[in-house]
């Protein structure tokens, strides 16, 4: 009896040089603007009707924010909250933080302000972005709690415990806004590595302290 033994299927040839390097969510964002521009780049809805951002509008408030940030004195690395539903706002101040090489702390907008104080404590941001009355009063109740937090903006309206609105943070930094602010700006914004820290996402902190 004779035994028929099938050679092993050579491997395929693989080819085409290294993997490419990682991309960042900053380069991602410059390149989105670059690339598509377009009128209706987010849609939000006021008094019934939709209207449109334009990406040409994102990237200016997302670079005037980015600055408004700098004149506070807030630096690369440091922890930057977000409290808010969704709406353009959020999107405005989250590429603000990453161009800036500071990493944001997203917060469940349902939680009640002992649960968002933990967060801020822990994440040890010395900012936060808040959008209505409503978040605004929750920070009140536990500011004195944090030491940590130096500014509080609104999207809104300022308040007892907001320091500005989110259009107070972009007019300083419009009026910051010179050829070497933009450049540092941009400097910073693509020397931001995969490997740096962008976001801090927290647990709902349904069954205990988040997490």
């Amino acid at each position: 009896m004779t035994t028929a033994v099938t050679a092993p299927a050579a491997r395929p040839t693989v080819s085409g040089g290294p993997p490419p390097r990682p991309g960042t969510l900053t380069a991602l964002f410059f390149s989105a603007l670059e690339k598509f521009d377009k009128p209706d780049a987010l849609l939000v809805k006021r008094g019934g009707v939709y209207e449109a951002v334009s990406h040409q509008e994102i990237e200016t408030r997302v670079r005037h924010a980015a600055l408004g940030l700098r004149t506070l004195g807030v630096k690369r690395n440091d922890r930057v909250a977000i409290l808010a539903e969704n709406r353009p706002e959020w999107a405005i101040a989250d590429y603000a933080c990453l161009t800036s090489g500071v990493t944001d702390v997203p917060i469940y907008p349902t939680l009640p302000a002992d649960q968002i104080a933990y967060v801020l404590k822990d994440s040890g941001a010395v900012a936060i972005f808040v959008s209505t009355r409503e978040q605004v009063a929750k920070i009140a109740e536990v500011r004195s709690e944090l030491p940590a937090l130096a500014h509080v903006i609104s999207f809104d309206e300022a308040g007892v415990a907001a320091d500005m609105t989110m259009a107070d943070l972009e007019h300083r930094g419009a009026a910051a806004e010179t050829p070497a602010s933009l450049s540092d700006y941009r400097h910073i914004a693509e020397s931001v590595e995969p490997d740096d820290l962008a976001t801090l996402i927290y647990t709902s902190g349904t069954t205990g302290p988040s997490k």
